[in-house]
């Protein structure tokens, strides 16, 4: 596996995601990509706890309808400014059927949704986030996908992030995802 620095860090080479307001007030934040890896292979990095700290978070539990799905983050500081974990965020897989869909709920990020589907050699990915939050906080999470599923690229690629630094390495480009989508909220 390569290094942050052999990571992308220019955060534009996927079409920006969006935030559509539903009329309960929650947000669904919706994302899509295309990446040069089968269904089977981008599944297994959604699923597979090994595979999932290459891009995401630290994940317990299958991948199964109606079993526990939970998520650690790993690119979070403590009050010392060290690399830092957060505690478990208790989830339950709502919809998984391998290599297509995986809806999840989870205690602090809401309901969030991947659908997979064959795109020539490749998987086109619609991720969902739906959250009940206000609106900049909204924008902070689509900002933070946007930089994970930039992540995920990279993992398909047999590269990974080195947690310990992602804040010196990737906080920077989550800022300028950010501008962007607070620029264009405006």
């Amino acid at each position: 596996m390569e290094s942050n620095t052999d990571l992308n860090k220019d955060m534009k080479r996927f079409a920006p995601g969006t935030v559509d307001v539903q009329e309960d007030g929650s947000m669904v934040l919706t994302l899509t990509r295309t990446y040069a890896a089968a269904p089977a292979d981008v599944w297994a990095m959604l699923t597979q706890p090994e595979k999932t700290e290459l891009w995401w978070a630290k994940v317990r539990g299958k991948a199964q309808t109606g079993s526990p799905f939970d998520l650690k983050w790993l690119n979070v500081k403590d009050e010392h400014g060290h690399a830092d974990e957060t505690e478990w965020w208790n989830g339950r897989v709502i919809q998984g059927q391998a290599p297509d869909v995986l809806e999840i709920s989870n205690a602090m990020h809401g309901t969030i949704r991947v659908e997979l589907s064959a795109d020539g050699t490749g998987t086109k990915m619609v991720f969902a986030n739906i959250i009940s939050v206000p609106k900049d906080v909204a924008l902070m999470s689509l900002s933070g996908w946007h930089v994970h599923l930039d992540h995920l690229a990279e993992a398909l690629d047999g590269k990974k992030v080195d947690w310990a630094h992602w804040w010196d390495d990737f906080y920077p480009c989550w800022e300028q995802v950010h501008a962007a989508y607070q620029s264009a909220d405006r």
